[in-house]
């Protein structure tokens, strides 16, 4: 799925990587709960081929160099994950509030999040009253 946006339109959604909404950016192609725009796909296509040279050695010192990140480094990274966590709960909400408007009910939703009926109302519900 992909969105063309013009700058007048209201932003629906985010790309996952960079955060830009899809009226900043040409395309944002959706996946199951996320979306990429046309830009980071640009830079991963170059991450990728760049990749690609690399020998195994220097691909495996990566991998480990990734893996073996300092106590400093993982707390550095930490607001990033959790903005990324707190979008992707909003947009969690954002659909569960469709479905329910649309007559969905609890235990369809439940069924999908593969949880119980009452933990997925518990957790919903509040977000709609709150």
């Amino acid at each position: 799925m992909s969105a063309t946006a013009t700058t007048t339109e209201s932003p629906i959604a985010s790309c996952s990587f960079c955060g830009k909404p899809n009226t900043a950016v040409r395309s944002l192609v959706a996946g199951p709960g996320v979306f990429i725009c046309n830009e980071c796909v640009d830079l991963s296509a170059i991450i990728v081929a760049d990749a690609a040279h690399l020998a195994p050695e220097e691909s495996a010192r990566l991998r480990r160099q990734f893996a073996d990140r300092s106590a400093e480094e993982i707390l550095n990274m930490l607001p990033g994950v959790a903005r990324a966590a707190a979008r992707i709960e909003a947009d969690l909400a954002h659909w569960v509030s469709r479905l329910r408007e649309r007559g969905t009910g609890w235990p369809q939703i439940a069924g999908a999040l593969g949880t119980s009926t009452d933990a997925a109302r518990q957790r919903f519900e509040a977000e709609r009253t709150g």
